[in-house]
Parts: structure tokens; sequence; C-alpha cells
């Protein structure tokens, strides 16, 4: 499965991503705020994205 991850905690968003990839999916982009987060969408069309809701 292809993931996006948007997190503004860096500790959590590579920990997160460390897991999933671990879990055997491919984390096709990370992002720390909801521009990236929305650029890398449009760009990389992922399967899922975790996202916080709370990201500035």
């Amino acid at each position: 499965m292809r993931i996006v991850i948007g997190e503004d905690s860096a500790l959590f968003r590579e920990g997160l991503a460390r897991l999933l990839a671990d879990a055997g999916h491919d984390i096709v982009a990370r992002a720390a705020d909801a521009p990236a987060l929305v650029g890398a969408v449009l760009e990389h069309r992922p399967d899922l994205a975790v996202i916080d809701i709370r990201m500035p």
C-alpha cells in the first residue's frame, strides 16, 4: 500500500513511517504541514493518507 504521512511532530512522523514500512507498506511521502501534505497527495496519489487533524 502506498502511504503519505502528514504529521507536524517529526518524532511521531518518522516513528509511524518506520512502523508502517517495517510492516511492508511503501511510504511515498512525509509532510510536516498542510500545504506540503496537499502537494504530496497530488504528486504521489497514495492509496492512504495518514493525517494529524490538528496539523498546521
